[in-house]
C-alpha cells in the first residue's frame, strides 16, 4: 500500500507540475499578446500624434512664410529702398498662434550677400573680375584664398573644369563637380579642400541666387508644385539677364566685408558706410557716389570684365581690382525666409527663398523652401 500510494503522489505531483508550466505558458503568450497590441496601438498613436504635429507646423510654415511675404510687400509698397530698421528686417519674437503653437523667424536680405553664381559668366566660364573680388573676400574672412578657384571651377561648365577634374575622379568615393550654379549653400560642403567650418563663416556673407529662374520653378501640371507657383510670377527676370554681369549688394543691409570686397573699397570705408547708414540710410545711388567722392575714393577708372579658362597659363596670379560702384545698390528684390515652428519639446524649422519683382504691391514669389 504504501508503494502504491508513492506512486500515485508522484505521478500527482508531476500532473500539477505540467498542470503549472501549460498555465506559465498560457499567461506568457497572454502576456505577449496583449504587449504586442499595446505596443502596435502605441506605434499607431504615435504615428498619427507625429502626423498631426506634422500638419499642424506645415500649415504654420506656410502662415509664417505668408506673413514674411505680406511684410515685404508692405516694406516695398512705402519706401523705395530696403534698411535694417525697416518692418521686414525686425525679427519676430516666438509668438503663440493656437494651442500650444509658437513661430518666430527672421528674414534675411540675399542682396546683402555675395552671391557665388556671380563667379561664372553666361557661357559657363569663370569670371576673373568677380573670382578676384570673391578672393579679396575670403582674404578678409581669414580663409584659404585658394578656395575662391576652386568654388568657380566647380560650378564652372564641364568643358571648363579641366584644372580641377581630377581631384575629384581620382578621390576614394570619385564623384563629378557641379557643373552648374548653387542653388544652396550647403552645396559649398562638396568643393574639394572645404572646411566645414568655412562654410558656417559663409553662410553670413555668401548667397546663391540664381540668373535663371525659370528652370528653379515648378512647372504647369508638376504634381509638387503649390497651386501659387504652377504659372511663372509676372516681372520675372527672363533667362539669362544680368548673367554676364553681378546682382547689385545692397549697401544699406550689407556688412563692410561684402562691400569692400564687391565694390573694391578699403575695409575702413566699408566700415564707414555701415556706420553712417544707421542714422542715415543711402536713399539714391547717387547719394553713394557722392559718399566715395567726399572719402577720397578715386572714382575714375575702369573694369574690364574678363573670362578666364582652367587650360591657359596666361591667368592673373593675384586679384587685380578697381573700384566698381556699378553693383552697388539700395534697395533688394531677393530675400530668404526663416522660420520655426514650436510645438511642445518639437521644433521644426524652414526657409524660403522669394523674389519680389517690383515694389507696387505684387506679392513675392516662392524660388524654393525646405527644411533648414
Amino acid at each position: 500500500m504504501i508503494n502504491k500510494y508513492v506512486f500515485f503522489n508522484n505521478n500527482n505531483k508531476k500532473q500539477r507540475g505540467a498542470a503549472l508550466i501549460t498555465v506559465l505558458i498560457i499567461v506568457f503568450l497572454i502576456t505577449a499578446i496583449i504587449t504586442n497590441i499595446t505596443v502596435k496601438n502605441f506605434r499607431i498613436l504615435k504615428r498619427l500624434t507625429n502626423q498631426k504635429i506634422y500638419d499642424i507646423s506645415i500649415n504654420s510654415f506656410s502662415a509664417a512664410i505668408g506673413f514674411g511675404r505680406a511684410a515685404l510687400v508692405t516694406s516695398g509698397a512705402t519706401s523705395q529702398i530696403d534698411t535694417l530698421s525697416d518692418i521686414w528686417a525686425q525679427p519676430i519674437p516666438k509668438t503663440k498662434i493656437i494651442d500650444d503653437v509658437y513661430m518666430s523667424g527672421s528674414i534675411v536680405d540675399e542682396q546683402g550677400k555675395f552671391n557665388l553664381n556671380d563667379l561664372i559668366s553666361i557661357n559657363g566660364q569663370v569670371n576673373s573680375k568677380v573670382l578676384n573680388k570673391f578672393t579679396n573676400l575670403l582674404s578678409t574672412l581669414n580663409i584659404s584664398t585658394a578656395m575662391a578657384s576652386s568654388i568657380a571651377y566647380y560650378i564652372a561648365a564641364p568643358q571648363f573644369e579641366g584644372s580641377i577634374l581630377i581631384q575629384y575622379t581620382t578621390a576614394s568615393s570619385p564623384y563629378l563637380p557641379a557643373g552648374k550654379p548653387f542653388i544652396d549653400i550647403s552645396e559649398l560642403n562638396l568643393v574639394k579642400g572645404m572646411n566645414p567650418q568655412w562654410v558656417v563663416k559663409l553662410q553670413q556673407y555668401v548667397t546663391a541666387i540664381p540668373k535663371d529662374l525659370t528652370y528653379l520653378l515648378p512647372q504647369k501640371g508638376s504634381d509638387s508644385a503649390d497651386a501659387e507657383n504652377n504659372e511663372l510670377p509676372n516681372n520675372l527676370p527672363p533667362p539669362g539677364l544680368g548673367a554676364s554681369s553681378e546682382l547689385p549688394v545692397n549697401v544699406n543691409t550689407a556688412s563692410a566685408e561684402v562691400i569692400a570686397a564687391k565694390a573694391g573699397l578699403s575695409l575702413s570705408v566699408a566700415q564707414r558706410i555701415v556706420t553712417l547708414r544707421t542714422s542715415q540710410p543711402f536713399k539714391t545711388t547717387q547719394d553713394i557716389l557722392t559718399f566715395l567722392t567726399s572719402n577720397g575714393v578715386n572714382l575714375n577708372n575702369n573694369n574690364n570684365n574678363q573670362n578666364l579658362d582652367p587650360n591657359q597659363s596666361n591667368q592673373p596670379s593675384t586679384p587685380q581690382q578697381q573700384v566698381d560702384t556699378s553693383i552697388l545698390t539700395v534697395s533688394s528684390s531677393y530675400f530668404s525666409i526663416h522660420a520655426v515652428i514650436n510645438k511642445g519639446s518639437y521644433e521644426f524649422k524652414r526657409v524660403a527663398l522669394v523674389y519680389r519683382a517690383n515694389r507696387g504691391g505684387l506679392w513675392p514669389s516662392i524660388i524654393w523652401q525646405h527644411p533648414e
